[in-house]
């Protein structure tokens, strides 16, 4: 039977669209899901965008908490821990040094956990080698907050918990939990909403699509690069412009950040969050940024001149962004992004090219199965300078040990802090502490002034063992030493005493004032000189007949102990008279005015 013809054709005709919307369908997948048929423009865009979502994809992945820290906070557990600095000075040559006091000494912290039951008591203790030299115990139970000096007290100092933003707040400090609470906030202001995230890829991308012609992208496939060590196979999109055109382009985007609320609001919450902890600053933080934006753009624009190439390079891997590069005759910036199964990295390098010698900052973040690191690298004359954090777990059922080491390395010196922990959760914790009647104060069942009188008298026997421990046990002059090596001081920066105590005061007084005389030979000045050769920092020429030597309670000066004492030697017929002087502000000896007895 044959079938008719106008129904032939309707067939045919239905067959045909349904063939040719089959390809359309084909058509959008492939161009949703893949990069086939996409101009290079569009996909420099697509991969551009990306690397702030790749880039947040690793700070949330940071920000998690693992599935062993998530069952501390449900069951009770045990910590041991120690905390070791090592200080390492000429490394590599004859001189190398490890005699540092700092390397002797030890924290160590035994601690008991049961969030469940609000209960948190922690016993830190402060060792010279194998001798304790202090130690603290805290104990959190339910709402009562305490601590005990224990070589000092044989009970605990507690406090409510409702009287403890009062008691804090007396002494300038802040609580745990509001410090926690602060830094929540400070993660909400820089954490970004998906729709914000996106109108800032599109606003700002949209500025260099805006300025840039279809004839500016290129592509590269198949190219290899290197990123942590390993080879990776991508394809690059290129923008290449001209010194002058990109210069426009970032002072339009810097036009658009100066006047961008959504960053200006973040701003603004982050000057509020900074005033809470007293650090105001003279102008606010929205009037910084605007500054600092429009020196940017005044450089720019003196500079603006110029046809050679510039280059941004997106380089992109099975879809993903691995990194972007923007190459120019005066620096070359490159943000590198790996992440896979069981490993995340992220490096972001600036690279200057116009002063004599290159100068280079590295920072990178990795994570693997083994454990987390982030390192900055500063590379200035052909120095370098490392800092760096490193985190190692290894968990076995109910236990971790833990590895934390921060580092600080140049080329001739290397300071360490290692932190070494156990934690264990267990069923029941041993020797819980409890408080009574017989080992607690608690201030807040005592009057207002029976609690003044009470913490003078401990800010007083505190002082007194912490100035026991620094004139017996830790060399302030090392601890200073060992600051300026990782550069938290600057050479020549001196500490500043603050709040000096009377036994302080006497202590470090009574050193000098017993050394004041007149018609003193020179050996008796040669043994006075060695007397105060450790506080020596300074020497003043008053007259012909007069020296002042300038004293500090921390730092000494080996140089003007050894022209002072060549001075002394060169006549050892003068006689002299010594006499001191004080500071106004904190009573300590200050100066020594050393004079020459005139011949009669």
């Amino acid at each position: 039977m044959m079938m008719p013809k106008k129904k032939k054709i309707t067939i045919l005709i239905v067959s045909i669209i349904a063939i040719l919307l089959a390809i359309a369908i084909t058509f959008i997948i492939l161009y949703i899901q893949t990069d086939m048929f996409k101009s290079d423009a569009t996909l420099f865009a697509k991969y551009m965008g990306q690397t702030v979502e790749n880039i947040d994809a690793i700070y949330q992945e940071i920000e998690t908490t693992n599935e062993y820290e998530e069952r501390l906070k449900q069951n009770k557990y045990t910590m041991e821990t120690e905390i070791k600095v090592n200080d390492t000075e000429e490394m590599g040559t004859t001189s190398e040094n490890t005699q540092n006091q700092i390397n002797q000494l030890s924290i160590k912290v035994n601690g008991q956990v049961d969030n469940n039951n609000q209960y948190n008591y922690q016993d830190i203790s402060l060792w010279n080698l194998d001798k304790k030299v202090t130690e603290l115990e805290y104990v959190q139970k339910e709402d009562i907050y305490g601590i005990r000096f224990s070589d000092l007290y044989k009970q605990y100092i507690g406090v409510n918990e409702e009287d403890l933003k009062d008691l804090l707040e007396t002494a300038s400090v802040t609580k745990e939990s509001e410090i926690s609470e602060d830094i929540l906030e400070l993660k909400s202001i820089f954490q970004l909403s998906k729709e914000e995230k996106q109108l800032i890829e599109t606003k700002y991308i949209n500025i260099i699509n805006s300025n840039v012609s279809k004839d500016n992208f290129t592509r590269q496939k198949n190219q290899t690069i290197q990123i942590d060590g390993k080879n990776v196979n991508a394809n690059a999109y290129i923008l290449t412009l001209t010194k002058e055109k990109m210069n426009n382009i970032f002072i339009e985007i810097l036009e658009q950040l100066k006047q961008d609320e959504m960053i200006l609001t973040r701003i603004d919450k982050l000057q509020t969050l900074l005033e809470n902890y007293q650090l105001k600053q003279e102008n606010n933080l929205r009037e910084v940024f605007a500054k600092e934006i429009e020196e940017q753009i005044t450089e720019i624009t003196r500079n603006n001149i110029g046809q050679e190439e510039v280059k941004i390079i997106v380089y992109e891997n099975y879809h993903n962004t691995v990194r972007v590069m923007v190459q120019n005759p005066e620096y070359e910036i490159t943000i590198d992004l790996l992440s896979m199964t069981s490993e995340n990295y992220i490096q972001i390098s600036n690279q200057d090219k116009t002063t004599e010698k290159e100068q280079k900052q590295v920072i990178s973040y990795k994570k693997t199965e083994e454990g987390k690191s982030i390192i900055f690298e500063n590379t200035k004359n052909g120095k370098t300078t490392e800092y760096s954090l490193s985190i190692g777990e290894k968990i076995n059922g109910d236990n971790c040990a833990k590895t934390i080491i921060a580092k600080y390395e140049d080329d001739s010196s290397k300071v360490e802090a290692t932190i070494q922990q156990e934690i264990n959760i267990v069923t029941n914790l041993e020797k819980e502490v409890s408080f009574n009647n017989e080992n607690l104060i608690n201030l807040s069942e005592l009057e207002e002034q029976q609690t003044q009188s009470l913490l003078e008298q401990v800010s007083r026997q505190v002082t007194e063992k912490v100035t026991e421990i620094t004139t017996n046990d830790i060399k302030i002059q090392d601890l200073w030493e060992v600051l300026k090596v990782i550069g938290l001081i600057k050479e020549g920066q001196t500490f500043e005493v603050v709040g000096v105590t009377e036994v302080e005061k006497n202590r470090f007084n009574s050193k000098f004032e017993i050394l004041q005389g007149e018609n003193l030979g020179s050996e008796e000045v040669l043994n006075l000189i060695n007397a105060i050769k450790d506080n020596l920092i300074d020497m003043e020429v008053m007259s012909n007949t007069e020296l002042k030597l300038k004293l500090d309670q921390f730092n000494k000066n080996d140089e003007i102990v050894s022209t002072l004492t060549t001075f002394i030697e060169g006549d050892k017929n003068r006689k002299y008279n010594a006499k001191i002087e004080y500071d106004e502000e904190t009573g300590l000896v200050s100066d020594i005015i050393l004079s020459i007895v005139e011949k009669q």
